[in-house]
């Protein structure tokens, strides 16, 4: 029940930042760039911490192996940090470019939202197999899980944000 708690609430984050970021897409003023930044900071360091808990309590590790994990879940976090901060980069993009949306626009925004998820995928199967080096084929495929259903939220809480190319 308790995790179940935390995974709303980190929807319910990512529900509040994405939106924001598509409507200040295009700040008129420099100060309202910088509030933009420092608000989705603020909603990242929160979101992090509640999927940290999440991912603590999903992952039922031993004493022994709870330093392994986080051990390799932090550079992990960090290459997936980098991609977000891409796909946000491209959501921006898009909003953008909404109202005057072209055929070179559009094949350019889906052509790095595909690079992205490759790159998504690379970033897994890495870290997979660090997990896997540490802790055992069995906790390095709970990880993937974990991380699996996480991202699927998150990606389905996003994309029912962002409206349809017309």
């Amino acid at each position: 029940m308790k995790l179940l708690k935390s995974t709303m609430l980190a929807l319910a984050l990512g529900a509040i930042a994405l939106p924001a970021a598509f409507a200040q897409a295009a700040p008129d003023t420099a100060a309202e760039e910088a509030q933009v930044k420092a608000y989705a900071k603020m909603l990242r360091a929160d979101l992090r911490k509640e999927s940290q808990a999440i991912v603590d309590q999903a992952m039922a590790l031993e004493a022994g192996q709870k330093a392994k994990f986080w051990g390799v879940y932090e550079g992990y976090q960090k290459e997936k940090t980098g991609l977000w901060d891409q796909r946000i980069a491209n959501i921006k993009k898009y909003a953008a470019s909404y109202e005057k949306m072209t055929d070179a626009v559009a094949d350019d925004l889906a052509n790095t939202a595909l690079g992205i998820e490759a790159q998504q995928t690379a970033v897994r199967k890495k870290y997979y197999a660090l997990m896997k080096t540490a802790l055992g084929a069995k906790v390095a495929a709970r990880f993937l899980q974990v991380e699996n259903m996480l991202g699927q939220i998150a990606g389905l809480q996003i994309n029912s944000e962002i409206p349809l190319i017309q």
